[in-house]
């Protein structure tokens, strides 16, 4: 009788255990695992590199001066070669002041030294590879050249039939202006392939003469004058890390 109420005890608890709802905790997400760590940077990659313009830069170039000079018998045209330097100094990116000094005697009896103060603007972007200029420079010349003068006496000089009018040593000096065009070829990070062409006109007083004593000392005229150069620019660079932010 015992094994009876046992068995029907356990048929009778059965089926409410099986029809009892049990909830099932539900499995939690885990944290998504950590990426790697990135490799070491390659050295190449490390030491990349940009660069950043120094706001000096100089130039040497050649020239051609080509002088229109009033004279006794009219004007003379003469051309002789020379040289000079210039320094660069940028306030923007299209903007910079500039100071040239120059001179030419080879070719001609005509030689001159000038010192010019300007400024010259770069409409391009400094990354390209060939950029144009335009400068504007007052200008300070001496000049020495031996044009045809009317002699003091008024006489023939060199034979029947010939003007009058001899070969005098003249001194002068004026100021005026400088006006032109040009580019730059850059074929290295420092080194830049420059050319320009300009004209100058300037009023010039005259201090000394030798040889024909009509003309009287402090005249003034007029001269006209055109330039052609050709050189080599050259500007600092400083490195800086690509991780910086360079400007300027």
């Amino acid at each position: 009788m015992r094994n009876r109420a046992l068995v029907l005890s356990a048929l009778l608890i059965a089926p409410a255990a099986l029809s009892a709802q049990v909830r099932l905790p539900r499995p939690t997400r885990g944290t998504p695992p950590t990426a790697a760590p990135l490799p070491p940077e390659a050295p190449i990659v490390a030491k990349a590199l940009a660069y950043k313009r120094s706001r000096w830069s100089e130039e040497a170039y050649s020239l051609i001066n080509s002088f229109q000079i009033p004279d006794g018998a009219g004007t003379t045209s003469s051309a002789s070669f020379g040289s000079g330097t210039r320094a660069d100094y940028r306030f923007s990116d299209h903007f910079s002041g500039t100071v040239d000094a120059t001179a030419s005697a080879l070719g001609s009896p005509i030689i001159s030294e000038t010192a010019e103060l300007g400024t010259r603007f770069v409409p391009g972007s400094l990354d390209q590879r060939l950029r144009t200029h335009i400068d504007a420079r007052a200008q300070f010349i001496h000049l020495y050249d031996t044009p045809n003068l009317a002699t003091s006496t008024g006489a023939i000089i060199g034979g029947f039939g010939q003007n009058n009018f001899a070969t005098g040593q003249r001194y002068s000096r004026g100021f005026g202006g400088v006006a032109g065009a040009g580019f730059e070829f850059s074929f290295t990070n420092s080194f830049a392939l420059t050319s320009e062409l300009l004209a100058m006109r300037d009023r010039m007083s005259m201090y000394r003469l030798s040889n024909p004593t009509s003309v009287p000392l402090a005249s003034h005229y007029w001269m006209t004058a055109f330039r052609y150069t050709i050189g080599f620019k050259y500007n600092a660079l400083r490195t800086l890390n690509l991780k910086q932010n360079p400007t300027g």
